[in-house]
């Protein structure tokens, strides 16, 4: 596991970005533990559970921070748009 991600540390989404001016505010995320693996960005946060429309804004949120990062600009390099925007529907926030 790595060490919780500072806030001007560069995203793990793959934006070229500080950390404080990207994903973290998609959850407010300042006492959350997070990390990257092969499987991901993981987020253990404090408070309630989100309910389905929470996580599927979340999920939005972070396609279009996708869409606006050097990766897709890679996905549609290396593929076709339409692809890369099937391949994108695969990019979405999860609650387990």
């Amino acid at each position: 596991m790595k060490n919780k991600i500072g806030r001007n540390d560069l995203c793990p989404c793959g934006s070229g970005k500080k950390y404080k001016k990207c994903c973290i505010s998609i959850g407010k995320l300042d006492s959350a533990k997070t990390w990257v693996n092969d499987a991901g960005m993981h987020v253990i946060a404090p408070g309630e559970r989100l309910t389905k429309s929470q996580i599927e804004q979340m999920t939005k949120e972070y396609q279009n921070q996708i869409r606006n990062s050097p990766m897709w600009e890679q996905m549609v390099k290396e593929h076709s748009t339409d692809k890369a925007e099937e391949l994108l529907k695969e990019f979405k926030a999860e609650v387990l």
